[in-house]
């Protein structure tokens, strides 16, 4: 193992090499693999939409109307929330899944969709592609583990899965997840980590033969409520300790790492976490606050 150097050191590390404007861990440019799904059950949708719009404008009996109003239930499902339709469900204060299973619900966003809404039978690939790649930030929540994970198996850290594994390996890293539990990580690890949030699960267990990292990753691009919160999350990981040979790792990529640790952007609210990260990486020197390129070096000492 090389020796370690203070976490000030991978904190100068961090602010002196920033993050990429485009990182391929958090990009998914691809088509999506069931797009001709999404465009089939898209057109099955407006179909039957068309139909019951031209049986109701000839008066055609309820009882008939009907039938497609049960058909269309039936179709709506997994490949459906790309459909101009779902949309307009969420704008009417409602989730597909749920208006699926109400008739007299599904009957009148219908008329409504009808009043506001224009109907036709195109069904254009490229929209189609636009709103699930609109949805492709959903994608992300386990890409900072795996990017953090690929790191560190280029640095010969074996990815393991259970207990017995973990402890016989000298250098590895494992996930939080069922077996990696919160009451079974304090009690193998005698640990407490003890966040504000009693049953909140960090990301990443490293093991470097006899020192553990707990570790937190995050990914934010912009500044805002919710990203402020897991910011103040980092910060907070950033100040627990342990009594035994353990440490944390806040890790944060993204555009707003960036803007946080550059000394040219100014603000209260961005003033005020600097100054709680380097408060809390001085009271608590065996943790770091680190981005990729903090981290990969950290994660190059360690071995």
């Amino acid at each position: 193992m090389k020796k370690i150097q203070n976490n000030l050191h991978y904190f100068e590390i961090s602010k002196n090499n920033q993050e990429k404007l485009l990182d391929d861990f958090y990009v998914f440019d691809e088509k999506h693999p069931n797009l001709n799904k999404y465009i089939k059950n898209t057109k099955e949708i407006k179909d039957i939409l068309i139909t019951i719009r031209i049986l109701q404008s000839k008066k055609e009996k309820s009882e008939v109307i009907d039938k497609y109003f049960l058909e269309l239930s039936k179709i709506i499902g997994k490949y459906s929330n790309c459909s101009e339709f779902a949309c307009f469900v969420n704008a009417c204060d409602n989730i597909i899944d749920d208006v699926k299973n109400e008739i007299k619900l599904l009957k009148k966003i219908t008329e409504r969709y009808f009043v506001k809404r224009m109907l036709n039978e195109m069904v254009p690939e490229e929209w189609v592609q636009v709103i699930l790649d609109t949805n492709s930030s959903r994608k992300k929540g386990k890409c900072g583990e795996n990017k953090l994970i690929y790191i560190l198996k280029k640095q010969e850290f074996k990815e393991v899965f259970d207990w017995d594994d973990f402890l016989k390996t000298d250098y590895c890293v494992v996930k939080f997840s069922k077996k990696f539990s919160l009451k079974n990580v304090r009690e193998n690890l005698d640990v407490k980590i003890k966040t504000k949030k009693q049953n909140k699960m960090l990301d990443l267990i490293i093991k470097a033969k006899d020192k553990i990292l707990l570790c937190e990753a995050k990914h934010l691009n912009t500044s805002g409520g919710g990203q402020d919160k897991q910011i103040s999350e980092l910060i907070e990981i950033l100040n627990l300790s342990e009594k035994n040979v353990v440490s944390y790792i806040s890790f944060l990529d993204g555009k707003y790492s960036n803007i946080l640790l550059s000394s040219n952007v100014h603000g209260d609210k961005i003033t005020t976490q600097r100054k709680e990260i380097k408060k809390f990486l001085n009271n608590n020197p065996d943790n770091y606050w680190v981005n990729t390129a903090g981290f990969e070096n950290l994660i190059s000492d360690l071995k």
